[in-house]
């Protein structure tokens, strides 16, 4: 084959060929985002194309070109981010013309693991997969793959998971150590940088740990891949459960913030290591239900947008994230009298899972 199993690279006669060993069409994403002083801005991109690119050559099939038209995307420099709307219809004519050329696999994998993203091209696959009985669209986040594997914490930082950090920066070094410059780091391992959520990864990530987890996940993948082309079937959320589970084990920290009655206002704070995506924010004031549409959740943080988003306007694709050690505000939207009162209610966790709420809180602090 002149162009491997690269789809852009191949004749028509090759691409036949390799359709009829394997009807397997893998869809990479990945933006152009901002990853720290040491890091290319096309990280995700490659991460995910590597993984396709390495299942492929297990378990068949073809790579098509990676993809930047992606959502979710943090608001620092040099970053491209686009409509959910936008994604949503690339993905899926995608989908349907890989179709209408005979695939009967196709996976959508993307290296970039915000959680709206990754429920739309869930969501996408799900309805291709409705219309087409014989069609297997499989979407899902590389951090799907380690969380199915159980990876523990490593040196104390996260290992599922993270943004220009352990995880990350270990992958690219073994995928592309040539595109790596960890010198550009910060001599000093509690150093902060902007867009780095973890540790300084000059003195935590390594060739070795990224190589070991790389050739676990296209283990995993191809596995799966193989099973759908007997026709078998992944379910689509069992790894996001699992990841909730195991990365966000302490619960998310609601306190007051003060303000007078009529701008009463909570703290909503991430005591954890990885970021957590709010899916749902249902809350009550001495057992009496607060109008989710009045309800307004603000991250102010760096990378963030600082937009007040509407607990109501919550969902599992449009959910607020408030990232490691972050604290976003939560406007009540109503005069709360001073005093001390009952805040109960619900957070929905990444779509997947929730975690109940009751403190005694006194207004204004």
């Amino acid at each position: 084959m002149t162009g491997g199993r690269q789809y852009a690279r191949l004749r028509p006669d090759e691409l036949e060929a390799l359709q009829r060993a394997a009807p397997v069409a893998y869809v990479p994403l990945g933006p152009l985002e901002f990853h720290g002083p040491h890091l290319p801005v096309g990280v995700d991109r490659f991460i995910a194309h590597a993984l396709c690119t390495q299942t492929a050559a297990v378990a068949g099939g073809v790579v098509l070109p990676t993809s930047h038209i992606v959502c979710g995307c943090l608001d620092l420099p040099f970053t491209l981010d686009f409509a959910p709307e936008l994604v949503e219809a690339t993905v899926r004519a995608t989908i349907d013309q890989l179709v209408s050329r005979g695939y009967r696999v196709v996976v959508v994998l993307t290296g970039h693991g915000p959680l709206d993203l990754i429920h739309l091209i869930k969501r996408v696959c799900r309805d291709a997969e409705s219309g087409t009985p014989d069609l297997r669209a499989y979407g899902l986040c590389w951090l799907e793959l380690n969380a199915h594997r159980g990876v523990a914490e490593r040196a104390g930082e996260p290992a599922m998971v993270d943004h220009a950090a352990l995880v990350e920066t270990s992958w690219m070094q073994h995928l592309y150590p040539d595109l790596v410059e960890v010198a550009r780091l910060d001599d000093d391992p509690e150093a902060a940088h902007v867009g780095v959520y973890g540790r300084n990864p000059r003195f935590t990530a390594h060739r070795d740990f990224g190589a070991g987890q790389v050739a676990q996940a296209v283990e995993l993948l191809a596995h799966r891949v193989r099973d759908m082309l007997e026709g078998g079937r992944v379910d689509p959320l069992a790894d996001l459960h699992r990841f909730v589970e195991l990365a966000w084990p302490e619960p998310l920290e609601l306190t007051g913030q003060g303000g007078d009655a009529a701008t009463a206002m909570l703290r909503l704070h991430n005591p954890g290591r990885a970021s957590r995506y709010v899916s749902e924010c249902r809350l009550e004031i001495d057992g009496r239900a607060l109008d989710p549409a009045s309800v307004t959740l603000v991250n102010t943080s760096p990378g963030e947008r600082g937009v007040p988003v509407p607990a109501a306007a919550l969902g599992p694709e449009s959910g607020f994230y408030i990232r490691r050690g972050q604290t976003a505000t939560v406007r009540l939207g109503e005069p709360v009298a001073d005093g001390v009162h009952r805040v109960a209610g619900r957070l929905g966790l990444g779509g997947v899972a929730t975690q109940e709420i009751g403190e005694d809180m006194h207004f204004p602090t």
